[in-house]
């Protein structure tokens, strides 16, 4: 018990102090709005629904690592006598860890502006007001005078937390660019930065937020005259001293494929993939879409210093999207 409460200690210090318990999710590019708020309305559809949840860590302590979010997106003003359009969404993220239950909390009302410069290319400008807020569970921690020499007796007053929770205003900004061949043909390419007002961490010391600087790259492309295709991506997250760099690709295999001039008629797919959390994990996803429902989950394998404790079980992903077509006028491809 002893040893387990020291290595969820570790963690929870490691990442509160270092990585600053930044969202770690291995299927990112589901939902690029997560982390570049330029992103939010470049879906192919009219509206975006989408929720995800992480279990990581399971084997190592009583308290695994949660994270789930939510997020909904849409479009205003989309038409095609315009050059362009606005995207507006609302996010929800909340993550937990540690025998102290040490939570952080987001909501986040991304606004985005999408420019077209021809049918095939458009330039993207977000801005993502929103709440940053942290807690923890005192309660829920032993501490050195509790301990009897056989257990911690928590009827013994421990040391406690002068501010066990703490609200403060966020903003996170960003671009993104999208090529458009079709929809089975596209890439992308979008640069952010979160926690541009550096929120205060106001536990029981006073210290900021660093800055996070993201790059997000990733496409797909449908070979000719084959069901196969692949989409490779890549994510680089850096945040002060600390970094993490995602890269891969997914393999697409089209059982139904969309339809060229119109979107009413949308692909079934399977998809595979396989990736590379450098120095941390190796990742393996599977997705089904179909009638524009994505269902999709992944496992993290660990190869970092936490191999011994965790036994390479890293953690467990699960995914669901669904885009929804409001107004089918004006769907057709010139």
């Amino acid at each position: 018990m002893k040893l387990t409460f020291c290595v969820v200690l570790v963690l929870c210090i490691n990442l509160s102090v270092n990585a600053q318990q930044g969202r770690n999710f291995s299927m990112w590019f589901q939902n690029p709005m997560q982390f570049n708020p330029a992103a939010v309305g470049t879906n192919d559809n009219d509206m975006q629904l989408f929720t995800n949840f992480r279990y990581q860590y399971f084997t190592v302590t009583d308290k695994p690592f949660q994270t789930i979010s939510g997020s909904v997106e849409g479009k205003l003003f989309r038409s095609n006598r315009r050059n362009g359009y606005f995207g507006i969404g609302g996010s929800f993220m909340n993550d937990m860890s540690g025998d102290g239950r040490y939570s952080v909390t987001q909501v986040n009302i991304p606004i985005a502006y999408h420019l077209f410069i021809n049918e095939n290319n458009f330039v993207s400008l977000g801005v993502q007001p929103g709440l940053y807020q942290r807690s923890i569970s005192p309660g829920n921690l032993t501490w050195d005078n509790q301990w009897t020499g056989y257990e911690f007796n928590s009827a013994i007053q421990g040391e406690g937390l002068a501010n066990a929770s703490s609200s403060n205003f966020d903003v996170n900004a960003g671009l993104f660019y999208t090529y458009k061949e079709n929809f089975t043909r596209k890439i992308y390419g979008g640069f952010s930065v979160q926690h541009i007002t550096q929120p205060e961490l106001d536990f029981n010391i006073e210290d900021g937020l660093y800055r996070r600087f993201n790059i997000q790259l990733g496409g797909t492309y449908k070979f000719d005259l084959s069901k196969f295709g692949i989409s490779p991506q890549v994510l680089v997250m850096m945040q002060g001293p600390n970094q993490n760099i995602v890269y891969g690709s997914n393999f697409d295999f089209y059982l139904q494929e969309p339809s060229f001039r119109t979107d009413f008629f949308r692909p079934t797919v399977f998809s595979f993939g396989l990736y590379h959390r450098y120095g941390d994990a190796i990742i393996a996803n599977f997705s089904y879409r179909f009638q524009g429902l994505t269902i999709a989950a992944s496992y993290d394998s660990n190869i970092n210093r936490m191999l011994p404790a965790s036994g390479s079980v890293g953690g467990f992903e699960v995914a669901l999207k669904y885009d929804i077509i409001l107004n089918r006028k004006g769907k057709f491809i010139h």
